[in-house]
């Protein structure tokens, strides 16, 4: 996922705030920046960067923003500034909702403006996506590499999600939920001499089971627990 996105800073004004972005994407495991018209690197720049100098010094330089768009499938600007609905122009979307852009099977590239005033109204027109942080409204502009490390992070979170999902447990058979209720009804027998609490206990842990679709090696630690759990309550009787 993260190869195919890269960090596009758009006139950078201070080669500091470069070194500190470029740090921010090691953070979060993005690789790829590229620059349209930036400043000349220095010390600050090679400073901020701490372990990402060579991210830093790797970056593609672009002569124009007309020059860099023709590399990407996929642009995604950046703004502070929120209008209403009657203007689509500056009508963004929040971070969490850049999931759509991790569907894309081109390079999409995330745009981020100017320190000063940002990404001018045609270049927001050339992006397919715009997005907003939802910041205090009395004071919305984030720094630079504050900007770009939130939205990496939104990323990464939306892509750790989608593979989490994606993992397969081992499913719980109809054998292992055999011997799991088995051992529970044996606990539960040791427990309760009432039948109606007996029997309310065993029904419920059966349709807890049922709602929860646990996997075969979450049903064998519970079966060692009510496993031992019995052992030990006949042991001291």
């Amino acid at each position: 996922m993260k190869g195919t996105f890269s960090v596009v800073l758009v006139e950078p004004k201070y080669d500091g705030n470069i070194g500190s972005v470029a740090r921010a994407m090691r953070n979060f495991g993005f690789r790829d920046l590229a620059l349209v018209k930036p400043p000349e690197i220095g010390s600050e720049g090679r400073r901020n960067s701490m372990h990402a100098r060579e991210l830093m010094e790797d970056a593609r330089v672009y002569g124009s923003f007309d020059e860099m768009k023709e590399d990407f499938d996929f642009l995604v600007g950046t703004t502070a500034k929120v209008a209403g609905d009657g203007n689509t122009l500056r009508t963004p979307v929040f971070p969490e909702e850049l999931s759509v852009a991790l569907d894309s099977k081109g390079r999409v590239g995330l745009l981020f403006g100017r320190e000063d005033y940002g990404l001018l109204n045609e270049e927001i027109r050339e992006c397919d996506m715009l997005v907003t942080i939802p910041a205090n409204p009395e004071y919305p502009t984030m720094n630079l590499a504050m900007s770009v490390a939130v939205i990496l992070y939104e990323l990464s979170k939306q892509a750790n999600k989608r593979r989490s999902s994606q993992k397969k447990f081992k499913e719980l058979s109809g054998k292992e939920k055999e011997i799991l209720l088995r051992f529970f009804d044996e606990l539960v027998d040791e427990i309760y001499d009432r039948d109606y609490e007996n029997q309310l206990s065993k029904k419920t842990f059966r349709q807890l089971v049922g709602r929860a679709f646990i996997s075969g090696r979450e049903s064998k630690t519970l079966t060692g627990l009510f496993r031992k759990s019995g052992e030990r309550i006949r042991g001291e009787r």
